[in-house]
This record gives C-alpha cells, structure tokens and sequence, in this order.
C-alpha cells in the first residue's frame, strides 16, 4: 500500500506541476462574441462587440483607465490647452508606429478625422466632433474648405485642435473609438474586412488582426505597438457563437474565458462568474418623427399617456426601470418623462391635433426584432390604442441580425433600441438628438431642442447639467422617446481569473490591461495538464 500512495502522490504532483507550468505558458484570452460580423472601419462601427475589440486594434489620442474609465494619455505622449480651454495641442508620442511599421503622424489623425466628417459619408458618429471648429458646418455640407475646420497637423509629430466652446469633456470623448487614426492605405477602401481577413490591416493598438473568419476573429500582441512591454497577453481569440448552451458548454470546459452577453444560466458551473451592474445605457422607443401625424408632438404625447407604463416598465422583468433618456447620476438632475396614464390629457391633445378621440389617424406600424419581450411591449401598446381610440396596428417582425440596418433604412411608425452611452456625459445620449445627427434615427426635429444642445457646450458645471436637462425634457414631454429600462451589462467572466478586468458603467473594459492569474478548477471538476485554458484560476494578488 505505502508503493501505492508514493506513486499516487507522485502522479499527483506531476500533474500539478504541469498545470502550474501550462498556465503560465497559455497567454491566449478567448472571449465569446455574438455574431454579426465586425466592420473595423472605426468611422462606420455602431456595435458594442465592435467597441469592445477595437480596444484591442485600435489607439486614440486618449484611452480609458481600466478601472475608473478616467481618460489617460495613449498615442498623444503629451498635451496642452490654451487658457481660454478652446485650442489643445497634441504631440504624438515619438515611438507610435502601426502595425506594418510606419510612423504614426499628426497628419494620420486629420486625415481620418475629416473622412469621418465628410458629408456623404453621413457617418453615424459624426455630431461628436461638432465640439471642433467648423467641424458641424463641415459635415452638414455648409463648409466646403477642409482646411478651415480647427484640426490642423503643424508637423509630423504636432496635432493642434480649435474647439468652437470650451469643452471639460473634451478629452473623454477622445477615448472613442471614433477618433482613432486610420492609416492611409485605408483612408479610400470599402472592403475593411477583405483586408483584415487577409491580415493586411494596418493599426496601431496593442494587438493586430491574425486571422478573421465568419466564425471568429484571432487578434495577436503587436510587437510595434509603442507600449509593447506593457501588454500581458500573446493574444486574444474572439468565437462568434449565437446558441447560448453552447457558450455556458464551452466556459465550463474552459475553452472560453469571458462571455460578453449570450448565455445559459442554469448549465453553468460556476455562476459566481456571472458579472451583473448598472450601465450607461438606455432601453427605449421611438416614434418616426419627421412626416405624417407622428410628426405632431400632441398627437404622439397622447398615445403615451394612453400606455400602461406600470405594466410595460414591469419591475420583475427589468432591474432598472426607466422614466429618463439619461441614467440619473451625481451632478446630473433629470427631468421627469411620462410615468403614467391621463386619458383626460390626452383626449386634450388628440383635440388639439385635430384628431378628436384620436378618429382619423392611420394604422400605426410597429418594426421590431424577434424576441419576446419587444413583441410583449408591442402588444400592449397597439391593444391600449386599439381599445381607447380604436387605433389599428400592424407589427413587422425583423431578424434580429437585420434590425439595425431595418431601423436606418425601412418605413415604419414605431420602433425602439437600446443606447450605450460612449462617454459618461449627459451628451452622450441628447447629441446624437440634434436634427442633422445621423444617429437620430427617430428624425425628431426641436428648434429649441437644437438651441440649447449648443447652448450647453458653451457652459461648464451645474449650469450646463441644468441646460442639459431642459433638453431632455422636450425630448421626453413630446414622446419622441419612451424609455422602457435602464440596462445591465451581464458578462460571464472571473475578474480574479482574467485580471485587468473591472466593472464599469461603459462596459468597456480594454484589453491592453488584462492578462491571467494562477490556475483553479471548476467546482466539482478536476483539472489536470491536458485543460485547454486558464479560464478557472485563483488570483495571484
């Protein structure tokens, strides 16, 4: 028995060793993605997963801290700002190259800079850059000079850029991934992804593209990155995979070490991983605002206040119900939206749009995505209408994977979305309402809406919060807007295990900052040398 034991022990011990060794030695982060293909065009990406890598490819002026989402210095080594807050200078830092071993320049920001603000591009992000110069005239096809908007290369290595107002936000916007540089081979291209799948795609980030397949997306550590040193991982493999029992198989085994959304709870081993915290972020509807009677901000007011807002914000579905476009937050009063029903109101309104009872109006057209819970808000709007002002309704159910492009490009009344706040401002979520926006998909039109926008970008501190706020409340006292929920952002993942990742309102979380800890099993599972990843481990910290 003792010659039993030594060898069992001895056994044991080598394949502890093994895994210790084996998890020091695997460096690749596999992270799960929902599918739908990445764009990697900065200027033309909306998506969250897009967001989410370009944090691998891709380098701005500033970036954000992990941790605090405060924005530090990246490919700009360093910076000033004029006393009057309206011109900052960027010096890019001398060792910044992209990945095919050109120098990065000032010239390579302006460059890309003004293809994102070219009008016929109507690039979705555009009205970020209004806080510059000539930047809004420009894209709105007012300015035809590029050369007059406040965004000026003095030299290889010197970015100067004219604000039309003082910004304190300033150079938080500058962390989105919208005002990334582009390489100038790239500056004329559409095929993006022919030329990532290729592995030709040259950027600047602390990763560049491997190898892109429908199925997946390899990225792997850019040794030309001006901060090699600093990133911990070897690279980074992104699976597409829409089935979410496949995703909770697969974490299980440790072949995934980070799901960014899709997955089945109850098959989970270790449910402790699952992150749950508020976000930045907005669920909401929307009328069509720009023709027919939607346009009549009575007539779409009196629908709302017909709504039965305690059944269609059902607090056991959602964990943040919403009544604001913004999340309220420290500094930041929000007005109050449409929190209940008065059908003497609206019966007021409906007068008012000469439409008495509401009799007259047409069918009102819902487009939604397939999925229980837009079909489930459908149904209760368009009966509450039905019943009260015998308001017919028809609902076009779109594949999910089209929805987005369905939204920009179809005909219909009414349909919602879900928005995450790029930066942490109230104007994160009231900019892209300006009418010339290109994300203002509702095409909702305020003259005084407009007004104060640009209004608040000329104030600092309470006042612009309070201006703000006037903002949001015509957005939301004209129904324009219909918020439903304030969202969670749920990821699948052991900040112990992947460390470098924090919890953060943006749900952004970059990938130059993560890297592994020591090995652990999964619960009731016994590990071994032969695991496939470092998915299951115990902080070394």
């Amino acid at each position: 028995m003792k010659r039993t034991t030594v060898a069992a022990l001895a056994a044991f011990l080598l394949i502890a060793a093994t895994a210790a060794l084996s998890a020091q030695e695997r460096t690749e982060l596999v992270v799960s993605c929902p599918s739908g293909g990445i764009g990697f065009d900065p200027h033309s990406a909306i998506t969250a997963t897009e967001a989410q890598i370009f944090t691998a490819i891709y380098e701005g002026l500033f970036t954000y801290d992990p941790a605090t989402l405060e924005p530090v210095k990246a490919a700009a080594g360093a910076f000033s700002r004029s006393r009057d807050g309206k011109v900052y200078t960027f010096t890019i830092a001398a060792d910044a190259r992209w990945s095919n071993g050109d120098r990065l320049t000032a010239a390579h920001f302006r460059d890309a800079w003004l293809r994102m603000l070219e009008p016929e591009r109507k690039a979705d992000y555009a009205a970020f850059f209004d806080v510059i110069a000539g930047a809004k005239d420009y894209r709105t096809g007012k300015l035809e000079d590029a050369a007059k908007v406040g965004i000026v290369a003095k030299s290889d290595s010197v970015l100067e850029v004219r604000l039309e107002n003082p910004a304190a936000y300033f150079t938080r916007l500058l962390c989105h991934h919208s005002f990334s540089p582009v390489h100038p081979s790239m500056l004329a291209l559409d095929d993006w992804e022919g030329v990532a799948a290729a592995g030709e795609l040259p950027v600047n980030g602390p990763f560049a593209v491997a190898a892109y397949t429908e199925d997946e997306l390899r990225v792997a550590r850019n040794p030309l990155y001006r901060d090699a040193a600093a990133v911990r991982l070897d690279a980074i493999r992104f699976p597409f995979i829409d089935e979410d029992a496949e995703v909770s198989r697969l974490y299980n085994n440790g072949e995934i070490h980070w799901a960014t959304g899709n997955f089945d709870y109850d098959s989970l081993l270790a449910k402790e991983d699952v992150q749950a915290h508020p976000m930045f972020a907005t669920h909401y509807w929307f009328f069509h605002s720009d023709s027919g009677p939607w346009a009549n901000a009575d007539l779409r007011r009196a629908l709302a206040l017909l709504l039965p807002w305690d059944e269609i914000r059902d607090e056991e579905l959602y964990g943040i119900v919403a009544e604001t476009l913004v999340l309220p937050f420290e500094g930041y009063e929000a007005p109050e939206g449409i929190v209940e029903a008065d059908l003497d109101e609206a019966m007021a309104l409906f007068e008012k749009a000469g439409y008495p009872g509401g009799q007259g109006l047409p069918a009102i057209r819902f487009m939604i995505p397939d999925g229980e819970d837009a079909r489930r808000i459908a149904s209760l709007m368009g009966d509450a209408w039905k019943e009260l002002v015998a308001l017919e309704y028809r609902v076009t159910v779109v594949p999910p994977a089209r929805f987005f492009e369905k939204v920009k490009s179809e005909d219909y009344d009414i349909s919602l979305t879900s928005w995450i706040g790029d930066f942490a401002d109230p104007l994160a979520f009231l900019q892209m309402w300006v009418s010339d926006s290109n994300l203002n998909d509702a095409r909702w039109k305020d003259a005084e809406f407009d007004r104060l926008i640009a209004e608040s970008n000329t104030q600092d501190g309470a006042k612009r919060a309070a201006t703000l706020a006037k903002a949001e409340a015509l957005l939301l006292g004209s129904a324009a807007v219909m918020p439903i929920y304030h969202s969670l952002a749920i990821n699948l993942v052991n900040p112990e295990v992947v460390d470098g990742w924090f919890d953060n309102v943006l749900d952004i979380h970059p990938f130059k900052a993560m890297g592994f800890g020591s090995w652990r099993p999964m619960p009731g599972v016994a590990s071994g040398g032969a695991s496939t990843g470092p998915a299951f481990e115990l902080a070394s910290r």
